[in-house]
């Protein structure tokens, strides 16, 4: 191979917590496993061609699940703050998407390190996102569940499409990767890396710099974005369950997104059309790296990332 690693090109390929917990699941650790399996084999086939790879995972479905069993043994533990449940999920889910893309590398005879890192995103302390939490965490309740836990604390549920009620807590935005310089070093060796778990352990920096953890849980999409402008990857990808971007998503009126200039989803974005199924931040988001780096951003289903990435499925967002 006559490219050094610097000449290939960087994909940074952002996961739902759906590719290891999907509506539905029971959770346990066989299933998550086999949901990880799953998912890493397209990013195996760019793995591959010799692609340098950055992953980004979400943490919705598994972070809320530690926080709970937190609080149900609070009678015989210290419950933990939101942001060390985060860490706890970025090493655990770190840990299985590393060994099912090792495993899957290896059943092809290809020999690449594969490595988590678990980083910290900086957040701003005033982000309005801290008085308005929107990002859902945990399994789907019932009502009368929800209402059960929103009684005896400071929880704040919302109701998801017809699935049910789910925790929501503050998302700020992210402002900076501290560990992006450890991504790039790691990129340079050949390594695929797993960084920005769960969108990063959220800090804030004190005016000497100092860090402290903030209980949040930041959008991976968007710790993607930023995390792939960054490093000046070559493209930004967004997996989810479905096959591509929809207006209305999970309605009957759901119209398919196949090409969308970071201009028009500005638009759509201002006129609420993409609020729909967690549309909104992945069009945000893929439309931010796209419009600083000039490069396209891609939306699809795992299964399709290997047809998306030929023109054949999923949503582009691109600049002009």
């Amino acid at each position: 191979m006559s490219d050094t690693p610097t000449e290939l090109p960087t994909f940074v390929i952002a996961l739902g917590g759906n590719c290891i917990v999907r509506a539905g699941d029971p959770g346990t650790i066989d299933v998550q496993t086999r949901r990880a399996e799953e998912a890493m084999v397209g990013i195996a086939d760019l793995a591959e061609s010799c692609h340098r790879i950055v992953l980004v995972h979400g943490n919705g479905p598994v972070v809320g699940n530690i926080v709970m069993r937190s609080e149900a043994a609070r009678g015989l533990i210290p419950p933990m703050p939101l942001y060390i449940a985060g860490a706890d999920s970025a090493g655990g889910i770190g840990y299985v998407l590393q060994q099912a893309l090792h495993n899957e590398l290896a059943s092809r005879g290809i020999r690449r390190t594969v490595v988590s890192l678990v980083t910290q995103t900086l957040v701003d302390a005033d982000d309005p996102a801290f008085s308005n939490p929107t990002k859902p965490i945990g399994p789907y309740l019932s009502g009368e569940e929800a209402a059960h836990l929103a009684s005896g604390s400071d929880w704040v549920f919302a109701e998801e499409f017809d699935r049910g009620w789910r925790r929501v807590v503050p998302s700020p935005l992210p402002r900076e990767i501290i560990e992006v310089s450890a991504v790039s070093t790691l990129l340079e060796s050949s390594a695929i890396v797993i960084a920005g778990g769960g969108g990063g352990i959220p800090v804030v920096a004190s005016a000497d710099g100092r860090l402290s953890g903030i209980d949040a849980v930041v959008d991976k999409d968007w710790t993607a974005a930023l995390l792939a402008a960054e490093l000046g990857a070559d493209s930004l990808v967004v997996l989810m369950e479905a096959d591509r971007a929809y207006l209305g998503y999970g309605t009957p009126d759901a119209e398919p997104v196949e090409a969308i200039s970071c201009e028009k989803a500005r638009e759509l974005l201002a006129e609420d059309k993409l609020s729909l199924g967690g549309m909104a931040p992945k069009i945000a988001a893929c439309a931010y790296f796209a419009e600083t780096t000039g490069n396209d951003a891609l939306i699809c289903s795992s299964e399709a990332l290997t047809q998306a990435l030929s023109g054949a499925a999923g949503t582009r967002v691109f600049r002009t």
